[in-house]
C-alpha cells in the first residue's frame, strides 16, 4: 500500500494537531470530520442513515456525501468544504501546506434594546424634608494650633 503524502493545515496562523492527518489524494486534500471541521465550521450535522455530513457556519451551509471508513471516521475534502463556508483558501504544492483563513467580519453597532420603560404620566419621587442644623454657640476662647510648624534657616545650606 502506498502512503498519501500528509498536508499541514493551518487555521488562522494555528497548526491543527491531529491523530489522523489531512492528505492530498487526487489533487484534494481530505482530512477527518474531527478535528478540522470543528476549525471552519460552527455547527455539523452528521446524518449516518443517509451517508451526508451538513456543515454549517453563519447562513453559509454544505453538504457533502461523506463516506464512512472501517474505523467509524469521516473524511471531508477540506479546502472545498472551507472555500463554501466563505474561509479564504490558499494551498502551497511546494511546502504542502493548506492555509485557512476566516475573513474578518465587519463590526456593526449593537441596537439598542431597553427591557424596562416607565409608565405613562408623571411618576411619584420621594425627597425628603430638610432638617435644620442648629446653629454653632460661642463656648470660650478659640485655642492656638498646637502642631509644631518646622521652619528651616535657608542660609543653613
Amino acid at each position: 500500500m502506498i502512503a498519501l503524502p500528509s498536508v499541514a493545515v493551518f487555521v488562522d496562523g494555528h497548526a491543527v494537531v491531529a491523530p489522523s492527518p489531512a492528505v492530498l489524494s487526487g489533487g484534494t486534500v481530505s482530512a477527518p470530520l474531527v478535528p478540522y471541521g470543528r476549525f471552519i465550521a460552527t455547527r455539523i450535522v452528521v446524518d449516518v442513515r443517509r451517508g451526508v455530513v451538513t456543515l454549517e457556519r453563519g447562513s453559509a451551509r454544505v453538504t457533502i456525501n461523506a463516506p464512512f471508513l472501517r474505523d467509524g471516521s469521516v473524511r471531508i475534502p477540506l479546502g472545498l468544504v472551507a472555500r463554501e463556508l466563505g474561509e479564504a483558501v490558499n494551498y502551497d504544492a511546494a511546502t504542502r501546506t493548506l492555509s485557512i483563513a476566516n475573513p474578518p467580519v465587519p463590526l456593526a453597532t449593537m441596537t439598542p434594546y431597553v427591557r424596562w420603560t416607565p409608565p405613562p404620566g408623571p411618576l411619584q419621587t420621594f425627597t425628603p424634608e430638610p432638617v435644620q442644623t442648629p446653629k454653632p454657640t460661642l463656648s470660650g476662647i478659640p485655642q492656638p494650633r498646637r502642631t509644631p510648624i518646622v521652619v528651616m534657616d535657608p542660609r543653613a545650606n
